[in-house]
């Protein structure tokens, strides 16, 4: 009896020194999540009616083009991954493709890449400004995301309601947004730089467009892609350089 409570005591103590090390096999622990994001809808800044027909047949045909742009997230609980898939992002000479393809860009004000470690909550982002990417490292943005009692389908899963306010650098501006997320999907992760809910955020409502999956997949041994941050700058470094830029760009009205 003696030496069986002190096998007991043996295994117990292999098994908690197992546990910390990770060494204890783990059937979900290299499950990456692939998920597909796509925009449902997207926003004019007034009315359509005000627009000429030139106009109003180019909105239609951004707002078409937008609508066909994918974006893929690679998440699995520590770790994120973000950006437009490469199949359709749609490069050409075309000058009419370059206009397309930047005002997709516009109604989500997406950055171009987006990786986040969620066991320090820091983010690392790519933002395009003037045909030049700058690299950028900070902490989370933060929401304040306010919890909902409104639930709703998206494929399938129960999505509950958050509302959430951030501000946006680049714009100059307190936006809000509401996120709809899965809680059976236990990620921090969402499309860009909305995350920190507890579950996967499905579909996010912006001021430009409503932008929702399409499709998630569960992949075993799938990489997930870091972002070189050596160079990176940090959030008030960009803040200059964004203040710099937009006084550069009113001197330039201005003469």
């Amino acid at each position: 009896m003696r030496n069986s409570c002190l096998s007991n005591k043996f295994l117990k103590g292999i098994f908690f020194l197992y546990f910390f090390m990770g060494v204890i096999p783990n059937s979900h622990a290299q499950n990456v999540f692939k998920v597909t994001y796509s925009v449902t809808d997207v926003k004019i800044q007034g009315s359509l009616d005000n627009l000429d027909n030139n106009s109003k047949q180019l909105f239609e045909k951004m707002a078409d083009y937008t609508k066909d742009v994918n974006y893929i997230l690679i998440a699995n609980q520590e770790e994120s991954y973000f950006e437009q898939e490469n199949a359709l992002n749609k490069e050409s000479d075309s000058p009419l493709e370059h206009i397309l393809s930047r005002g997709a860009q516009r109604f989500t004000s997406f950055n171009e890449r987006v990786y986040a470690n969620h066991n320090v909550d820091s983010i690392v982002f790519v933002r395009n400004i003037l045909n030049q990417d700058f690299t950028v490292k900070r902490d989370y943005f933060n929401f304040n995301w306010v919890f909902k009692k409104e639930t709703k389908k998206i494929l399938d899963f129960n999505a509950i309601k958050a509302e959430g306010s951030y501000y946006h650098p680049v714009t100059n501006e307190d936006l809000k947004v509401v996120a709809w997320y899965i809680p059976s999907i236990q990620l921090q992760s969402g499309p860009d730089i909305f995350m920190g809910l507890p579950g996967l955020i499905a579909e996010v409502d912006l001021k430009g467009a409503i932008v929702t999956i399409k499709k998630i997949e569960t992949i075993k041994n799938l990489e997930i892609e870091k972002i070189n941050d050596l160079k990176a700058m940090n959030q008030q470094e960009f803040k200059d350089l964004i203040k710099s830029l937009n006084k550069k760009f009113e001197n330039y009205i201005d003469d």
